[in-house]
């Protein structure tokens, strides 16, 4: 488990630092330094270049109502430069009609009269210059006017020429007023159009050298660059991810609380068949592909691993199989942990799993040939049972353990009968097939899972018994002396049966601390010679 636990670190060092990604909604960033360009035109140099002309757009409207209003002005004092030679007028016909004595120049003097008091009333209405001076004005010269008259008529004409001088003179008096106040109401319209124009030009200069300045300078080093250089970074940064997890050989998602997939490896298709995408639109297809035999540790594996409150760096591992889209079993060696934020919420499990079919093919080749090795190891070819070999280290282990246990130890020598006259006459392949016959039996007499049987070497066999009563011994050899006359194989050259039979040597003992496997495998050795002694196809018993 620490090589496991060693991997899952290297592999989690490097995930922590990437694919907190949905699968279905990958942040892309081509194309990114021409949607910061536009987005900077929309936010910042449209806006300026539409306050700008805004700008001068109102100026231009005010300059053209104040001009409207100057010249309102103007048309003024114009009317009322007009309305002061009709007081002249009036002034003059008035004297003609009064030393001359004519009647139609004093209906003359009050038409002129009456359009005077209308065009003045006309002027108060409409509130376009004060009429009060202008108002004051007529009055004067109206009242000077009437004493001239008043004074014509009493014949007092020298007062009356000096009325009229001075009506003469007030008169001039204001018309040079007027003009003067024309000139200067002139100079006035030109100073504002001067000013305003100035105005104008100097705010729609520095708007534009706003606009310019932002646009050519300050926007693309203080805007423009910076997003430029991040959108670099995070193209770099996602290029780099993306490539680790495209290019991850193993099979890694990440599950989010709701058990939703939030990221997966495309590498999942290489291993089950199935896309990423399969697998985010059916978050439960994971439990539905895992082998029936492997849900129920699956499942267990869920509720112990899957869980909130484990330590982060705490990583857990199973291995189970699944069914791919096109029906092979994939053995999947699988490691998760818990995924927390930097403010230690629970973000769901991170996975691991890896693809483990060649390798578990691999080992189980290799353990079903260490299998064979170690059979062929401890296995006579010829005739299937045990080799000498394997009978000595079972014979000390054995005995060593009925010497701890003070339990009984039996051991069998046997060993077919004339077999040499019998492949001098059959044959060695004869004589081979004897020996595996006679084994059959042997193997099938004594097929206790303690017992142990083996070819000590030709025609000869030795049984290993432990924990075997002397009467039972017993039973069990002469059952195999009986079951190899029953094989009733010819034996013509025997001298003691026409068939082939056995000999049998059977030593039984609780071993003390003096006892050897030597000592012991010499007593049943010795009761085999004594079994060939009294004519052989017999069996010996001795106790030690």
């Amino acid at each position: 488990m620490g090589q496991r636990e060693q991997k899952s670190s290297r592999v989690y060092r490097v995930e922590q630092t990437t694919l907190f990604h949905k699968s279905s909604t990958k942040t892309r960033f081509y194309g990114g330094r021409e949607m910061i360009k536009r987005c900077s035109f929309c936010t910042l140099w449209l806006p300026t270049v539409v306050i700008s002309i805004f700008t001068v757009v109102s100026f231009l409207v005010i300059f053209i109502l104040l001009n409207h209003s100057l010249d309102e002005m103007i048309q003024a004092h114009k009317h009322s430069n007009s309305l002061t030679k009709k007081i002249e007028k009036m002034v003059s016909s008035t004297l003609n009609a009064t030393f001359l004595g004519n009647e139609e120049r004093f209906l003359e003097v009050a038409l002129i009269s009456n359009e005077i008091h209308d065009a003045i009333a006309s002027i108060e209405q409409s509130n376009t210059y004060n009429t009060a001076s202008l108002l004051e004005s007529y009055r004067q010269l109206y009242k000077n006017l009437i004493s001239a008259v008043s004074y014509s008529k009493e014949n007092r004409l020298e007062d009356a020429q000096k009325a009229l001088e001075e009506v003469k003179a007030y008169t001039l008096t204001l018309e040079e007023q007027m003009n003067k106040l024309d000139a200067h109401f002139l100079q006035n319209e030109k100073e504002h159009e001067k000013t305003l124009f100035l105005v104008m030009f100097v705010s729609g200069t520095l708007l534009l050298f706003t606009a310019l300045f932002n646009g050519f300078y300050l926007i693309p080093q203080r805007v423009i660059r910076p997003l430029e250089e991040s959108s670099q970074k995070l193209q770099r940064s996602e290029e780099k991810y993306r490539i680790v997890a495209n290019w991850t050989h193993d099979w890694e998602y990440w599950v989010g609380k709701g058990k939703e997939i939030i990221f997966m490896t495309p590498s999942v298709q290489r291993i089950t068949g199935y896309t990423s995408g399969e697998f985010a639109k059916n978050p439960s297809l994971l439990t539905s592909i895992i082998h029936p035999d492997d849900k129920a540790l699956w499942e267990q594996h869920v509720q112990e691993a899957h869980l909130p409150n484990r330590p982060e760096e705490d990583a857990q591992g199973v291995e189970f199989r699944v069914i791919a889209k096109d029906g092979r079993i994939v053995n999947i060696d699988h490691i998760c942990r818990p995924v927390y934020s930097t403010n230690k919420e629970f973000l769901g499990v991170r996975v691991a799993n890896r693809d483990i079919t060649l390798k578990t093919g691999i080992l189980n080749e290799l353990k079903e040939k260490n299998t064979l090795l170690d059979t062929l190891a401890t296995t006579d070819a010829l005739s299937g049972l045990y080799n000498r070999r394997y009978f000595n280290e079972a014979f000390e282990r054995e005995i060593a353990h009925a010497k701890r246990m003070r339990t009984t130890l039996s051991i069998i020598m046997c060993d077919i009968d004339y077999f040499k006259r019998y492949n001098d006459t059959y044959g060695h392949q004869m004589g081979d097939s004897v020996i595996q016959k006679v084994s059959n039996v042997l193997k099938t007499t004594f097929g206790r899972g303690v017992d142990v049987v083996a070819r000590y070497g030709g025609e000869e066999f030795v049984v290993l018994a432990p924990s075997t009563p002397p009467e039972e011994i017993t039973k069990l050899t002469e059952k195999t002396r009986e079951g190899i006359m029953a094989l009733n194989i010819e034996h013509a050259n025997s001298q003691t049966a026409p068939f082939v039979t056995m000999s049998f040597g059977v030593a039984n003992c609780t071993p003390d601390v003096a006892l050897t496997a030597d000592k012991l495998l010499k007593a049943a050795d010795d009761a085999l010679y004594e079994s060939k002694e009294r004519g052989r196809n017999c069996i010996t018993f001795v106790v030690c």
